[in-house]
């Protein structure tokens, strides 16, 4: 049974020594690679960053179309458009927008339910440290004839 025991403990430990030596076999000057991926920035750049849709009857609803670029070095997300109130509603293209293109945001102004002059920021939230990028609208609304 000692025997036994003892043989078992030899094995073990045989085959311990011949794995570290195995380790130790490989060639001590090799370097690791270790590969960097350059990581650029997107920018977003917009062409106009205010408009002014006049004077506006109440109760209509107007849009206009934003053009940006993307200035970066790495392709641009728009993950999300904050808006000041439910009366403007953005779309934007889900897709990213490679560096050197353009993309568009189309703003819906509903009027109904205003009067007076108006002026609603936007922020685009998008994966840069950059952001957000901020822009706004404006309106003069004219109250309905009747009152």
């Amino acid at each position: 049974m000692k025997y036994s025991l003892y043989t078992t403990l030899l094995a073990f430990l045989l085959f311990g020594s011949t794995v570290t030596l195995a380790q130790d076999e490989t060639n001590p000057d090799e370097k690791p690679v270790i590969t960097l991926t350059p990581v650029g920035t997107p920018k977003l750049v917009m062409q106009e960053s205010e408009f002014d849709f006049g004077t506006i009857d109440a109760g209509i609803t107007v849009k206009h179309v934003f053009t940006f670029v993307n200035e970066g070095s790495a392709p641009l997300v728009i993950s999300k458009i904050n808006t000041p109130c439910g009366c403007t509603a953005p779309i934007w293209s889900k897709e990213p927008i490679e560096p050197g293109q353009t993309g568009e945001i189309t703003v819906t102004f509903n009027s109904t339910g205003k009067a007076g002059n108006q002026v609603k920021s936007l922020s685009i939230i998008y994966n840069s440290e950059m952001s957000p990028t901020m822009f706004t609208i404006k309106a003069m609304v004219k109250p309905p004839s009747g009152n």
